[in-house]
């Protein structure tokens, strides 16, 4: 079974319905795409340096066994949740914060 592979999935569609619920509205922005490519970036040294060596192996059973360089290519699951749903959220969740101090509630 693609134990590995479905937690990624959990992990994507917990995310953007999260977001749904929230209507978050995503905005791709040149700040975004940045901050994407520096993590994709970062992510293709590490993730390749952790592989290779037999410091993190993956159970061939639990993953589609696609890789990139040498990790498995679920793990691109992460990236996609932290630049595209983690920033909407963020923004949503500060806003509400900012507008819960302007009109505080009286008990």
């Amino acid at each position: 079974m693609l134990k590995y592979s479905l937690l990624i999935a959990i992990a994507i569609i917990s995310g953007l319905a999260i977001n749904f619920i929230y209507q978050v509205k995503f905005k791709f922005t040149k700040t975004i795409l940045l901050t994407g490519l520096v993590v994709l970036a970062s992510m293709l040294v590490f993730n390749t340096y952790l592989t290779a060596l037999p410091i993190v192996v993956y159970n061939t059973n639990s993953i589609l066994n696609i890789r990139i360089l040498s990790f498995p290519i679920e793990d691109l699951g992460y990236l996609v949740v932290a630049v595209v749903v983690l920033p909407g959220l963020f923004n949503k969740l500060c806003n509400e914060d900012r507008s819960h101090k302007k009109h505080p509630t009286k008990l």
